[in-house]
């Protein structure tokens, strides 16, 4: 639903833009259609009330012939021995006789009204003329959920993102917390210390630096460390469906052919991180670890958390 009423306001808004678009002669020309359609009913024009049964392909002599037979047929002196009102009424007739005289004999006047002819006449709404029906083409429509659903992937990301972020750092104190006997202040031994949590079904060791490290079961009880500083909090443009969808039609179209496709590898370079790791435990890690896991691998943890991790260059 919520992609529903995205969609309402996106067309809405294009709308709104094809309105900010209208002249004064535009608006000139919607008021006067209103006041014919009123005075001689529905499916009148400017055409149909000079009597040119070619309508937009009439000539300008037809136009000028046809606008002086009915200007004699309607000028208020054959009104003089009428009603105050119905000279009032023919007064207004005439006028907008006038008017529509001088729109259709202006070839771009007439070209504006044209064109509204065809398209169909915006409709008064309180404040303003508004298309009642705005009915985009299947491109424009494509292309318009293209650009909404590539504009929630990017905001849904760069919340994920954050998400996570937050998420290791709340962990890594709770580990840290328990790992330390509630305390905040590192042992005074200056030893690390191993805890194993029931919920998650992980062991994990913390540091005397206060960094944590999960205990890689299956390489070897290898550590690996839970750096939040790994997450991309601000993922670039190159991330975006925006750029990626046509990167990938390019890629295995023309790109392919060509051999000029486009690099599609995102580079994120971490920022500087305040822990670093002994000699002695780079040593102890290299010769543990059989297999080595990515710099940014995601993991899951039994709980459902999933966390970014990097590889330990040792323990103790």
């Amino acid at each position: 639903m919520k992609l529903v009423s995205v969609v309402v306001a996106f067309v809405l808004l294009l709308a709104t833009c094809q309105a900010a678009a209208w002249s004064k002669e535009d608006y000139e020309i919607f008021k006067l259609n209103d006041k014919i359609v009123e005075d001689l009913g529905a499916g009148s024009s400017f055409y149909s009330w000079l009597g040119l049964e070619n309508g937009p392909k009439s000539t300008l002599q037809e136009i000028t012939k046809a606008y002086r037979k009915k200007s004699r047929l309607l000028h208020p002196d054959k009104f003089s021995g009428k009603s105050r009102s119905a000279q009032k009424h023919a007064e207004e007739r005439f006028q907008r006789l006038s008017l529509v005289g001088n729109i259709l004999r202006d070839q771009s006047l007439k070209k504006r009204y044209d064109y509204f002819l065809s398209k169909g006449f915006p409709k008064w709404k309180g404040t303003g003329y508004f298309y009642t029906k705005f009915r985009p083409g299947l491109i424009l429509t494509a292309f318009g959920l293209y650009l909404l659903i590539s504009a929630f992937q990017f905001i849904s990301l760069r919340i994920n993102r954050k998400q996570d972020y937050k998420r290791i750092l709340q962990m890594k104190e709770v580990i840290k917390s328990q790992a330390w006997g509630g305390s905040i202040i590192p042992p005074a031994d200056g030893s690390d210390r191993k805890l194993y949590q029931e919920e998650t079904g992980k062991s994990f060791v913390v540091k005397v630096d206060g960094s944590v490290w999960i205990v890689d079961s299956e390489n070897n009880d290898a550590l690996v460390e839970l750096d939040e500083s790994e997450i991309n909090v601000n993922p670039g443009f190159k991330e975006s469906y925006l750029f990626k969808f046509p990167a990938y039609l390019w890629n295995h179209s023309i790109g392919r052919i060509s051999s000029l496709a486009i690099d599609t590898s995102v580079v994120y370079h971490k920022p500087d991180s305040s822990n670093s790791n002994s000699s002695d435990t780079k040593t102890e890690s290299k010769t543990k670890a059989k297999k080595k896991v990515q710099r940014g691998e995601k993991k899951e943890l039994a709980n459902g958390t999933v966390v970014y991790a990097r590889p330990s260059k040792g323990r103790k």
